[in-house]
């Protein structure tokens, strides 16, 4: 009987231990210093020259007080820092920093992963929030409390060869609609003896985000208004999604690079417009700090800027562009030293200033996030030479919409994702594979309803 006595209460020990670690409570995480400096340490799930980009800013602050110094953690992506997160919290030594893009903040809320920045922000007089983008800071704002602050922000664009554009007789206007591109596309393209693409007249970046917006640009919603239906598999969706299934797998005008390591298959379509393998792609604001400083190391920068150029997104005849503008945030997790969290909003401060996100994008192209950017000398200078380095600012003032937040907890958008690997991937149907998707996410939706009531 003692035995299992001492059984039971190891059991319930080693259960409360786990209830401690994956809630809002817990130990505050054990502190660290180098030196007499507190380590506050980052993880980020950002690769390639972006990373090296912030491993700069992270040594300027380092070496810009004596303090704090920052420590990074690297992931190959978002979803891998993710986990490497949860790890962290399970263990309850996780990073204090995370940065993480505005369409997962709401699901980290909801799992009390991070904590409201709201008393570092009115305790300090120098920080004004209003001096962020309204479109950035309201993405990191829930229920009245703000859950970061924006480092950069995002959106998808057309990259594309304009010298190619040019000789086969089109002109940027021929791109500002997905009609145009299929037109543009279907002349350009080439394929060998067997039919494989060897010169694609677009790509696609392999993901949901690609087709969402081309499906918000066609007046496509994911739920309906009143937010209780699952519209996945109507008219639009299907339409849109089988034009691309049929560009990608029927006409071969198009190519898409899948799979790989981390950002892998991200760099390699950004490589086959560097290297001539296509006549363009859609892709992140931030690949221009990639396509415009990597063609050929050495050469005449203004030679880049004659070769390639970025313009919005198209739209389709009759609708305007909607693509999705994302916010990536700095974020305080929870159970973090209090010392150790005055350290990160020191660093988040020092990291969004006018002049660091001005140097963030001129470097990588990201958006800006500072409403002052502009009056800011070297990016002002900067524009002046590169004014493509405008477009995605463009277009989000003008035609950007609020990443979809998941009501289910993912299972939406996990849906989607499937459904999107058997259309660009397999070649199924897209009614075949939206049908099926609606029906799991419909389900997923119909429990969190009826849980509401």
């Amino acid at each position: 009987m003692r035995k299992l006595v001492m059984i039971l209460t190891v059991l319930l020990l080693f259960v409360g231990a786990l209830a401690g670690c994956s809630g809002g409570q817990g130990s505050t995480v054990k502190v660290s210093k180098e030196g007499d400096k507190i380590v506050v340490p980052f993880i980020n799930g950002v690769g390639g020259s972006l990373a090296d980009r912030l491993d700069e800013i992270v040594k300027e602050y380092n070496d810009s007080q004596d303090k704090y110094v920052v420590k990074t953690t690297k992931a190959g992506n978002y979803t891998e820092s993710y986990q490497k997160l949860q790890s962290g919290f399970a263990a309850n030594n996780q990073e204090a920093i995370a940065l993480i893009g505005s369409n997962v903040v709401q699901d980290y809320i909801k799992k009390e992963l991070i904590v409201p920045m709201d008393e570092y922000i009115n305790s300090d007089n120098e920080l004004k929030v209003e001096d962020y983008g309204k479109g950035f800071i309201e993405q990191a704002r829930f229920d009245g409390d703000l859950y970061g602050i924006p480092l950069y922000g995002t959106t998808q664009v057309l990259y594309y060869n304009k010298k190619v554009l040019k000789e086969n007789g089109f002109t940027a206007d021929d791109l500002k609609t997905w009609e145009g591109l299929e037109e543009v596309a279907q002349k350009v393209s080439k394929r060998d003896a067997n039919g494989d693409v060897t010169y694609a007249g677009w790509m696609p970046i392999w993901g949901t985000s690609n087709l969402i917006d081309a499906v918000h640009s066609a007046g496509g919603s994911v739920l309906s208004e009143d937010g209780t239906k699952v519209l996945i598999n109507d008219e639009t969706w299907v339409t849109v999604w089988e034009k691309f299934r049929t560009w990608l797998h029927e006409d071969k005008i198009m190519d898409i690079h899948t799979g790989g390591t981390g950002w892998e298959y991200w760099d390699n379509t950004i490589i086959d417009l560097v290297e001539g393998r296509t006549l363009g792609f859609t892709g992140s604001s931030g690949d221009q700090g990639f396509v415009f400083k990597s063609l050929g190391e050495g050469g005449d920068e203004q030679d880049r800027l004659d070769t390639f150029g970025v313009l919005p997104q198209p739209g389709w005849e009759n609708h305007k562009p909607a693509p999705k503008l994302e916010t990536y945030l700095l974020t305080l997790t929870r159970n973090i030293d209090p010392e150790v969290a005055q350290g990160a909003y020191d660093f988040m401060k020092f990291a969004t200033s006018t002049e660091k996100t001005a140097e963030w994008s001129m470097a990588t192209g990201y958006i800006p996030v500072q409403n002052n950017v502009t009056d800011y000398g070297p990016y002002a200078e900067f524009v002046k030479k590169q004014p493509q380095a405008l477009v995605p600012l463009e277009q989000a003032n003008q035609y950007g919409v609020m990443p979809f937040l998941d009501p289910t907890d993912g299972k939406i958008n996990d849906a989607l994702n499937v459904a999107k690997d058997k259309v660009e991937i397999e070649g199924v149907p897209a009614k075949q594979a939206l049908d099926e998707a609606a029906k799991i996410a419909q389900e997923a939706l119909d429990k969190v309803l009826e849980k509401q009531k």
